[in-house]
Order: structure tokens, then sequence, then C-alpha cells
């Protein structure tokens, strides 16, 4: 997954990137609050994890500033030398999920991180079948279910649903999506991946009357969101939900 670091001391940085991208992640280091916002407004980043004292603001005043941009939904991981209980209280206070006190083992780092991700994104992490509304999606097998039917996607067009119902409320980026559903990184083809997302929205029905709104971000990327479904034409197949009753995505073993 994508983590974001910003420490006061460069070294910490180039050691966690090097010891969380041995783990598989992909990792940037920042030196300022500018340049850390300025491409998390671009791009979307699972994770941050970020000093308690920065190169030039504090922790705190970085996750404020995120938590004020709409655009930006990760999880917050202090890295930090601090050891006073309100100094962690306050940490939380701003957003933090943790706070992880150096010194600690790469085996700790890495393990403390994950279970971070692993809790906010349980999607991404080996569930074979998954629930989400009347949609039941067969990762292994590339199988995708809505209401009891196949739905016939191409590889790619999986890959790009299961981003999208997998990260239910949350703004991403479409170079995120890409990266999510095809495994290359880089810039998105706007055009290519626009047209791929309006034809399942057809194809999946993430339609208002049907639960779900696909909201286009502009100059930025997608986000769905669920919402209560809106009577729908009768067209002797719409089997209607009541999805007041479903708040998150809910994942099961197969």
């Amino acid at each position: 997954m994508r983590i974001a670091i910003i420490q006061k001391d460069i070294a910490d940085s180039n050691r966690a990137r090097v010891v969380l991208t041995r783990a598989g992640h992909r990792c940037w280091v920042f030196t300022s609050h500018n340049e850390l916002l300025e491409s998390l407004s671009r791009v979307t980043v699972d994770l941050l994890l970020v000093d308690w004292q920065c190169p030039d603001c504090s922790g705190i005043d970085i996750m404020r500033s995120i938590a004020a941009d709409t655009r930006i939904a990760l999880i917050g991981v202090f890295y930090a030398n601090c050891e006073k209980p309100e100094d962690v209280a306050a940490a939380r206070a701003a957003g933090g999920h943790d706070f992880i006190i150096k010194p600690v083992t790469d085996e700790e780092l890495t393990a403390r991180v994950e279970a971070q991700l692993k809790r906010a994104f349980p999607t991404h992490f080996g569930v074979e079948v998954m629930s989400i509304g009347p949609h039941r999606i067969d990762r292994a097998a590339k199988r995708w279910i809505y209401h009891d039917r196949d739905m016939e996607l191409t590889s790619t067009e999986f890959g790009i649903a299961l981003c999208l119902l997998g990260n239910l409320g949350r703004p991403m980026s479409r170079d995120y999506i890409q990266e999510c559903a095809t495994g290359e990184a880089g810039p998105a083809n706007s055009r290519s991946l626009d047209s791929q997302i309006s034809t399942i929205r057809i194809k999946l029905r993430l339609m208002p009357e049907r639960g779900f709104q696909l909201r286009s971000l502009y100059g930025f990327g997608y986000r769905l969101d669920t919402t209560p479904a809106r009577e729908a034409p009768t067209d002797g197949r719409a089997r209607m939900v009541d999805w007041s009753m479903i708040t998150n995505v809910s994942a099961e073993n197969s």
C-alpha cells in the first residue's frame, strides 16, 4: 500500500522507507509541510507516518491540515520520541490512529503500521470472498455476483470495481484507482479510466436508485458513497434493498 513519511530527522525517514518498502509498500519521503500537502492533494496515500516535530511544523499541525482537506483520506500514525501521556492523547485527538515511540525494531514498525492498514482497509488484505450490499465478490475466481446474477467484467473492470466498492466513502485519485486495478504504477490515462468507470457504473447499477452515488471529483478522481435507495422504475429485475442498514464494507472468509 502507499505510505507517506515525514520526520524531523531525514535518517529516520529513510530508515522507515527502507523497512516498509522491504515489506512490500510504496513509500515517499517528504521534507516539508507544504511539499507533503501539495502531493496529497493530487494523489491518494493510505497511511502517513508523521513525527511529533517535523522539519517546519509540528505533526499535530500536519494532521489538522489533512483533516481540513476533503480530498485526503488516510491513516495517521505518529512515529516519534515523545513519551508523555498528554502528547499521545493530543496526537490521537488530532486524528492519529497510533503512536509508535522510538526506538523500535524493524519488525515492530512494520507490524504496527500493517495492523492499522489492515484495520482500515480490510479488502486490500487477502479476503477472498466479500459481500458489499447486494454484491458478492470472489477475488480468487474473479467472479462478481450481483443479486445472484454473474456479471460480465473484464479483468481491469473487475479491479476498478473492487477498488471503488472496497473504499466506500473515500476520495481516490485516478492513478490510485488504476494502480489498484492493474498493479501498474504511474499516471492514469484519464480518458480511458473515465470511460471504464462509466461502463462499470452501468453494469453494476452504481446509481442512486440502487443505493449508490458515484461522484467525479474534478481534477482528482472519484468517490463512491452509499445512499438511501430511491424508487427505481419497475423493470422486472429490480430488487430493492434497505440501504440504511448498510454502514460500511463487510468482509467474510470463504
